[in-house]
């Protein structure tokens, strides 16, 4: 249930109530009545008073939302569809910053094109690469904008790139809006990790962990990852607040939003000071999310934007939220009701600023939002937005008043698990993951994992084992300390206090043996070459890539995958590389000649498969890429989001080259068998190709040679999108 609010947590009616019992008062004063008789009519010579009746306002909700289109200035050589973070110059005019493009743009605040923009690649700091503006703020008569301090998606360390902050003056408005450059500082990262390290928060060295967040190889859109996204200026008027996406920290368990104070930003940028303090950190209860965005309203009071660390979770009734708060760090964040989640999945966007809190942060207080839509697909076009023309770019708003708080009435619900509930065929190796309907954390209880015949395999908690079991967002992920056995029975155990939602309120638990229980596959299936060819690949969004089985597998059966170049400048194979995609996929039970496995690569945290397992680093596909398939191969490293170098290749078995084959050199094996397959193109595109031909695996010996020739593929070059994804797959549309 739903109830008026403040955000220090006294119950108080807010703008709707006021108005309504402002109403009747003047309804009354209309009649003979008197504001100052509380309600009830004067009294006049034998006639009773008239009282007037209490007044009740059902709670807000949800209030309707206008949604407004956004498009660039004319002439633009810069994109426009990632909007990322927004200053209000005033209620009619907005500087808005795009992460994809340095640049500044005016906006009108109630949708169009833009009118003035401010190309900071060659004017002010001049920043030549991609800054990955995330957030700003104003500190005074000065604007703030920051880079993400992120790493690049597939771990690539950018700090070069993305982590600076500058300031510049803006004075006028609309087209005559003006930009003035102030300075820039570009250690923040750097002096972040060493306070960190060095315990200069006084809560214990690594505490934040962001060394390890923000060292190469991990990327930043993940519970442990690293990601400025939100700024605010303190109640103070001077402190400069960065709001983190991630981390996100309580202790051992990474569950609870991060705001570093920066007590001294006008002297960073004007170079009068070259070490930035820093303030009490301060930990916040968003639910598991991490902030997207911070802002304050006319009361002092701030509105917080916030999302997942990670990507948005299928299984999650609210990714996004908003939550008032008293800007205290002793008051914990209140939730409003709002449904901003059906805003964002309505237009496949996501939302990443708070342009204005118009008012007090209460009910009734109108708020603009934008999105960045850079991967949606616009009606009526064929690629995502960021990859059309300039010209044709655009990202979209939504406006809406504020409604009441929002009162969390139940426990999480689980969604689902791998293994799923009497699934056949589970690797041996297997991660045991419960997805639940909202943030979780962990409780007092324990998971337990059973035979069949009831003896415990391994008891899971916090306080025994908080190495082997994290809860990340909205999913509880538990990694046993031995592989299990193969062709075995086994079921899961949960108690009723183990599992806890971020309101206190506990998941029930799994109790018995067949409630959630699994059978471990047999012994896997050795490959070679020609058992596995690739049928499809996507450079251009969404980023994926298709291969078949041309021989049956067992449950257990692994490949490798990487993207990374294989000899470039003169390397052994893949020696000293860390970044781009690198993974291993598992069978999750037998699968016939003929099956098709799609795996999704441009994602956060593991790449996703529509059959089977993933763990391992995630990435986008270029321009001049090569994909490997392998057996046997080692990856150092390998966990959740990430993988380390890959110290043993074992064996190639197929690969697929798009647009170019710069700095890779295809292993001779795989020409001689016929399943390297080149899809290449001059000048260099990004390329995307999927076989078109009959899928009959009845003469598997004839479908390989149709998958081999070119003839039989389709081919699609930038700005045209990737193939679709339909249910996960590239073949989703199409049967054997």
């Amino acid at each position: 249930m739903s109830q008026p609010f403040s955000p220090t947590g006294t119950h108080r009616r807010f703008p709707r109530a006021i108005l309504a019992a402002a109403l009747v008062a003047s309804l009354l004063a209309a009649c003979g009545g008197d504001d100052d008789n509380d309600g009830s009519s004067p009294a006049e010579p034998g006639v009773p008073p008239v009282t007037t009746p209490p007044v009740t306002v059902p709670p807000v909700t949800d209030t309707p939302v206008t949604e407004r289109t956004f498009l660039p200035n004319a002439g633009t050589l810069l994109g426009s569809a990632d909007a990322s973070t927004a200053i209000a110059l005033d209620a009619t005019w907005m500087v808005v910053a795009d992460d994809e493009a340095n640049v500044l743009r005016v906006y009108p605040r109630q949708g169009g094109a833009a009118v003035l923009e401010w190309d900071f690649s060659v004017e002010g700091p001049a920043l030549g690469k991609e800054l990955d503006v995330e957030s700003s703020t104003r500190i005074g008569n000065l604007a703030f904008f920051l880079g993400s301090h992120g790493n690049s998606k597939d771990g690539g360390d950018a700090v070069d790139e993305r982590g600076h902050m500058f300031a510049v003056e803006i004075s006028g408005t609309g087209s005559d809006t003006r930009f003035s450059y102030v300075g820039i500082f570009s250690q923040l990262e750097q002096q972040l990790v060493a306070w960190d390290s060095g315990n200069q928060h006084g809560q214990g060295a690594n505490y934040f962990g962001f060394a390890r967040s923000s060292a190469a190889g991990l990327a930043p859109e993940r519970v442990d990852g690293f990601a400025i996204e939100g700024a605010a200026t303190a109640p103070d008027g001077k402190t400069l607040w960065l709001g983190f996406r991630a981390p996100q920290m309580d202790g051992d368990v990474r569950n609870r939003a991060l705001i570093v104070p920066v007590l001294n930003p006008l002297e960073l940028v004007t170079g009068k000071a070259s070490q930035a303090g820093f303030g009490t950190p301060i930990e916040l209860n968003l639910g598991g999310r991490g902030i997207r965005a911070l802002a304050q309203g006319t009361d002092g009071q701030y509105l917080i934007l916030a999302g997942p660390a990670g990507a948005a979770s299928r299984q999650a009734a609210r990714n996004f939220a908003l939550y008032a708060w008293s800007g205290i760090a002793a008051d914990a964040p209140r939730e409003i009701a709002n449904n901003i989640e059906a805003m964002r999945a309505a237009s496949g966007g996501s939302l990443e600023t708070i342009v204005e809190v118009a008012g007090p942060v209460a009910a009734g207080t109108p708020v603009q939002l934008l999105m960045d839509n850079g991967d949606t697909v616009f009606a009526g076009t064929s690629s995502a937005a960021k990859d059309l023309p300039e010209g044709e770019q655009r990202f979209l708003g939504v406006s809406f008043n504020l409604a009441d708080l929002r009162a969390t009435t139940a426990g999480p619900a689980l969604a689902d698990s791998t293994p799923a509930d009497d699934r056949q065929g589970v690797n041996v190796d297997t991660r045991l993951l419960f997805r639940f309907d909202q943030g979780v954390a962990l409780g007092q209880g324990s998971v337990v994992l059973r035979r069949a015949d009831g003896s415990v395999v391994e008891r899971f908690s916090a306080r025994a084992t908080p190495e082997r079991i994290k809860a990340e967002y909205n999913q509880v992920v538990i990694k046993p300390a031995k592989p299990l056995d193969y062709s075995t029975g086994y079921y899961v155990e949960i108690d009723a206090d183990a599992i806890l939602g971020h309101a206190g309120l506990a998941y029930p638990g799994l109790q018995g043996s067949t409630a959630l229980d699994f059978r471990t596959a047999g012994v896997p299936t050795p490959l070679a070459t020609g058992d596995v060819l690739f049928v499809g690949a996507n450079a251009e969004a969404p980023d994926a890539f298709a291969f078949m089985l041309m021989k049956a597998v067992d449950g257990g059966t692994r490949i490798q995958f990487t993207d990374r170049d294989r000899g470039k400048k003169g390397i052994q194979e893949f020696e000293g590389l860390t970044n781009e995609t690198a993974m291993d996929w598992t069978a999750d039970r037998y699968l016939p000649a003929g099956t098709i496995v799609t795996i999704a690569t441009d994602v956060t945290g593991n790449p996703e498969t529509d059959i089977g397992f993933t763990v391992g680093a995630p990435g986008g596909l270029g321009k001049e890429e090569t994909i490997y398939a392998m057996t046997g191969t080692v990856i150092d490293d390998l966990g959740d989001g990430t993988a380390g170098e890959i110290s043993s290749v074992g064996a190639y078995l197929a690969s697929i080259t798009l647009g170019g084959d710069k700095d890779n050199v295809i292993p001779p094996s795989l020409d001689a068998a016929g399943t390297a397959f080149r899809f290449t193109v001059t000048p260099t595109n990004q390329t995307s190709a999927l076989y078109a031909g009959p899928l009959d695996t009845l003469d598997l010996t004839g479908l390989a040679g149709r998958i081999g020739d070119p003839a039989n593929w389709q081919i699609r070059y930038k700005p045209e999108a990737g193939f679709p994804l339909v249910n996960g797959s590239l073949f989703g549309n199409r049967a054997p």
